[in-house]
């Protein structure tokens, strides 16, 4: 049975993740043909839609189209996913139609990468100031001159700004700092 999928959910995801529609194919386990006619047509099957869900890191009720979802209820694919009905028709003028509680697909994902990106760059400056400390306490105990003193200094500060200067590149590239 073929499905109707949001194409624009899929090449949206896909681009955010540098992702080639050929490197997509081979994570997914499907063609390069098949991904290209998914996102040509904006229809695939079930198994389609679970390989590219899976691929994709997402919940493959993501991926449907709104009205095509309330035919996923009973799938395999919607098992456990939270939902939650829209306005009965008498209430609106137009046929229910079960919607994923989160809408859009990468919701929960910058919350996470935030996490991470905060805890990593914690983590960066915490080994720079151990770095630091052993470098003064070595000068201190007379265990190293002043100028090794000074080129180990300068070392690990340099490492430091490579360290955050990385991470905040990398935090920009995935969008952690938009709200």
């Amino acid at each position: 049975m073929k499905m109707k999928v949001n194409v624009q959910v899929i090449k949206t995801l896909r681009d955010s993740r540098c992702y080639s529609q050929e490197q997509l194919a081979e994570m997914a386990g499907l063609s390069l043909r098949t991904v290209q006619r998914i996102e040509a047509k904006g229809v695939a099957s079930l198994e389609s839609i679970k390989s590219m869900a899976a691929a994709l890191d997402i919940d493959c009720q993501q991926l449907l189209a709104l009205d095509h979802s309330v035919h996923m209820q009973d799938s395999a694919c919607a098992a456990g996913a939270p939902e939650h009905t829209q306005p009965s028709s008498t209430e609106t003028g137009s046929e229910p139609v079960a919607v994923k509680a989160s809408q859009d697909p990468t919701a929960a994902k910058p919350k996470t990468n935030r996490h991470t990106y905060l805890w990593s760059m914690l983590l960066v400056i915490a080994a720079n100031a151990f770095g630091f400390w052993g470098i003064f306490d070595a000068y201190n105990a007379g265990r190293i001159d002043q100028d090794t003193m000074r080129l180990l200094k300068n070392l690990v500060s340099l490492a430091l700004l490579f360290s955050v200067g990385l991470l905040a590149y990398k935090g920009y590239k995935e969008g952690i700092f938009k709200s």
